[in-house]
């Protein structure tokens, strides 16, 4: 098949999910739907925002300034929420598609986009009524993305700088989930240098991870410094999320208490036929031991959220991909 025609063909694959997913969006002008109370106190503060309220000084407020900018942009055009409808089905697009790149990393075209439909759109309105986690997702997606690109080649510069840029942007939404890509560049440190990668490469590792927090960070941080409010988002948002981890078993229970879960099981189970095939595990194993430090910091959040579960779906791609991967000979699909 043309290569230009495969990719107009995956578009309109990933047009058609989103487009399902945001049936039961309640920022859809043609349904009517309603916002969670997370959902209003979000919208609520972005507006303030954009009539000129400061962030943390005279609105609460306990989400970064990346959350609140991202939805207020949709109130400069107008007061409706059609603007927001338009930004959320870009990153619903976006989400999906990284899900679908991740899972193509192990498996075909065709089980890869099975794999990104089936976590996307069984059950969609736990993703459209999320709140922060519907924004959070899709960074999460990309990291899903730019780790497994790496488990599979090694070390490759510009996906490093982009989960640094990963990790920053989450910070400045919220803080709590900070320490999922902390371990992530604390273990790939350790890989790299266990890979025996050459010096220039193992320095240019962490001058891509300081390029990419610099590229967030900066532009932050005179965000903060000229609204004159970066003690107040310190102590309303950074103190306060990270002050809240901790009730580790209400959140386990939101976060394993899905049929889902069982995809961790699977996982152990195709690691297991692959290694008697004699394939390449690494990768997978790698992965693994990276969803669960995804699932355990999801659970350590503070609230006990249903749309907990809505983000830790981004680590069951992989499994559903192996699963694919399975078959793809089998099928004649030609396997990766």
């Amino acid at each position: 098949m043309n290569i230009k025609l495969k990719r107009v063909l995956e578009l309109l694959v990933l047009l058609v999910i989103t487009g399902i997913i945001t049936i039961s969006s309640p920022l859809n002008p043609f349904v009517n739907g309603a916002f969670t109370q997370i959902q209003n106190d979000i919208f609520d503060t972005a507006q303030s925002i954009r009539n000129g309220f400061l962030a943390y000084t005279e609105l609460d407020g306990n989400y970064g300034p990346a959350i609140y900018e991202f939805w207020g942009l949709g109130f400069l055009p107008t007061s409706t929420h059609v603007v927001h409808f338009v930004e959320e089905c870009i990153i619903i697009l976006a989400g999906t598609a990284f899900l679908y790149k991740t899972a193509k990393l192990y498996t075909s075209e065709v089980f890869a986009m099975i794999s990104a439909a089936v976590l996307t759109i069984f059950g969609w309105g736990a993703w459209t009524h999320a709140g922060a986690e519907e924004l959070i997702f899709v960074v999460l997606a990309l990291t899903a993305y730019h780790v497994n690109r790496q488990l599979q080649s090694g070390y490759l510069a510009h996906h490093t700088y982009l989960l640094a840029i990963d990790m920053g942007l989450i910070f400045f939404m919220q803080p709590g989930y900070v320490f999922i890509w902390i371990v992530l560049i604390v273990f790939f440190a350790i890989k790299f240098k266990v890979d025996g990668i050459d010096s220039k490469s193992y320095r240019g590792f962490y001058a891509s991870i300081i390029e990419g927090i610099l590229t967030v960070g900066v532009p932050m941080a005179l965000y903060l410094w000229y609204f004159k409010n970066a003690k107040d988002f310190w102590t309303n948002v950074v103190v306060y999320n990270i002050g809240n981890m901790g009730s580790f078993a209400d959140g386990l229970s939101i976060v394993c208490g899905t049929p889902w879960i069982i995809l961790l099981i699977v996982l152990v189970l195709v690691i297991v036929v692959k290694a008697i095939q004699k394939e390449d595990i690494s990768s997978l194993c790698c992965w693994l031991g990276i969803s669960l430090v995804i699932i355990i910091v999801i659970a350590l959040q503070g609230d006990s959220l249903a749309s907990y579960r809505q983000l830790s779906k981004v680590v069951y791609i992989v499994p559903l991909a192996a699963v694919g991967s399975l078959l793809d000979k089998p099928l004649g699909l030609g396997s990766k």
